[in-house]
């Protein structure tokens, strides 16, 4: 008998019990904080002079939940690889892909982080191109024909044998992706008024990644039935964020993108505000938090809030880490009603899942790009990820007369990532839920996709998921109205920033 190698456990406020969450059963238990201490520390040994050594049925429980197991380390480690296959190879054959538009890679902003170079927001040389119409036909004959559960997968000789795929007359309509450059701008209006045409027509929305400097521009567009979904950066209240997000002809941006985004808040649209943090506005949080409140916005259904860290080549001594935010935004909680959520996004959805009696692990995938995301761009180049567009040394195919024509070694790469895939992460408890992080930082730091990018992961999420529990816990023993963020609900996932720049989130929404 040995404990499990796969032991998640955080100490409570009270503290006479300790909150324990398997990372392979998905079993949930509050128990004493000897017991919880004791696995925690002793994750993966064998079992001696355990605190309850004199009760059979402490040990019993333990057991039957998975914290004590009599499987070797090895096959336990394999158990976690069978999981994460099944949850995998279901992904890819239930799943359609995810398309956006890059319609343009200017931009109207020169946001001094930003990862893209500048000579791409200037549309110098090969960035110069804007999207046309025959492109945006071309790209849609493509979508077409992708749009179904497993596409992809099953193009690229990744379908399981027995796991099937969905009917191919099933198609999502879902919304598609907008992103650049700066997809919403004066010099794109006519085209992306084309995508918007072209989606209306099959039934989608549209969901973009805009700076809404000018998105009063597109105002007869904005709403449930056309751009649907907005994600939009404010860095600051205007005195810093005017310094951050400036551009040759926008030298002030923060009461603009403000007005832009009350104009697409009253049209219907969902609006999700990022800030991007690092140590010259991590102080601006607070301020931030209270303004979202005081602009009505905190309240609004269709309104959210989101801070993610910058990371990447911005500047290593000014970044903050993951979890210097989520200690950053745990303060300002405590101190005042708060409508900005951050990293604790993973710890509300596990836990709303275990404690409604459901498997509390979904997905192995940490982006859309794992799963299947096809962005195209006006030089007929298609990519996967995010940080990759519109560098052609990064991108999986091109498109062509309705034709895509893939890399498959470099598309199947993409969609062969998950922790089961990774040896280090099918160690590590948090596998299920952390998803191996970033595959482009893993790639960045180690050269290749199948690494692990922890990303402080193992330092935050077990106070995240402490304090969560006991917020719920509260609420449900009517001690206290539940604090803190409201519940995960909106449609725009917990994300991450690289580079500077936002990426795609756990789910192929919006970055």
């Amino acid at each position: 008998m040995r404990v499990s190698s796969y032991v998640i456990g955080a100490p409570l406020s009270d503290e006479r019990f300790y909150l324990l969450l398997h990372g392979i059963r998905g079993t949930l238990d509050k128990v004493p904080a000897r017991t919880g201490a004791f696995l925690v520390e002793n994750r993966g040994k064998p079992l001696v002079s355990p605190p309850w050594d004199s009760d059979d049925r402490a040990r019993a429980h333990l057991t039957e939940r998975g914290y004590l197991t009599d499987l070797p380390e090895e096959n336990e480690r394999q158990l976690l690889v069978e999981v994460a296959t099944a949850l995998h190879d279901a992904a890819l054959a239930l799943r359609p892909p995810s398309f956006f538009f890059v319609p343009a890679y200017t931009c109207n902003l020169r946001c001094p982080y930003c990862f893209q170079p500048h000579e791409m927001h200037a549309g110098r040389g090969v960035y110069a191109k804007i999207m046309s119409h025959e492109q945006v036909d071309d790209a849609f004959r493509v979508i077409d024909h992708f749009d179904r559960p497993g596409a992809l997968a099953e193009h690229l000789d990744l379908s399981q044998e027995g796991q099937g795929t969905a009917d191919s007359g099933s198609v999502r309509r879902g919304a598609l992706g907008l992103f650049g450059g700066e997809p919403l701008q004066e010099q794109t209006r006519d085209v992306i008024g084309h995508i918007a045409r072209r989606a209306a027509e099959r039934g989608a929305t549209l969901r973009a990644v805009t700076n809404a400097v000018q998105l009063d521009l597109f105002t007869d567009l904005l709403g449930p039935d056309g751009l649907a979904e907005l994600q939009i950066t404010l860095d600051g209240m205007s005195d810093l964020h005017d310094r951050r997000r400036v551009g040759p002809r926008f030298r002030k941006t923060f009461q603009r993108i403000v007005d832009n985004i009350d104009l697409a808040l009253a049209r219907g649209a969902r609006v999700m505000v990022r800030v991007n943090v690092d140590r010259s506005n991590a102080d601006e949080l607070a301020r931030m938090n209270a303004f979202f409140l005081e602009r009505g916005w905190g309240s609004h259904r269709a309104f959210s809030a989101e801070a993610a860290v910058v990371t990447g080549d911005a500047g290593r001594e000014t970044l903050v880490t993951r979890p210097e935010l989520v200690e950053v935004l745990d303060t300002i909680r405590a101190d005042q009603e708060s409508c900005l959520a951050s990293y604790e996004g993973y710890a509300h959805g596990v836990l709303s899942r275990a404690l409604s009696g459901r498997y509390p692990f979904t997905q192995v995938a940490n982006c859309g790009a794992e799963t299947g995301m096809l962005m195209f761009d006006p030089r007929g180049d298609v990519y996967s990820c995010w940080d990759e567009v519109g560098f052609a040394e990064h991108r999986v195919g091109t498109y062509h007369g309705g034709t895509l024509h893939l890399d498959h070694e470099a598309a199947r790469a993409w969609l062969s990532r998950f922790p089961g895939a990774i040896d280090q992460c099918s160690r590590c408890p948090y596998a299920l839920i952390h998803t191996s992080g970033c595959a482009k930082q893993a790639r960045d730091n180690t050269g290749s996709l199948f690494a692990a990018a922890c990303e402080g992961f193992q330092s935050y999420f077990p106070r995240t998921l402490a304090t969560i529990y006991e917020q719920v816990e509260s609420c449900l023993l009517g001690e206290a109205e539940r604090p803190g963020p409201r519940p995960p609900t909106r449609t725009l996932p917990i994300v991450d920033v690289t580079h500077g720049r936002t990426r795609p989130p756990r789910d192929e929404v919006l970055r």
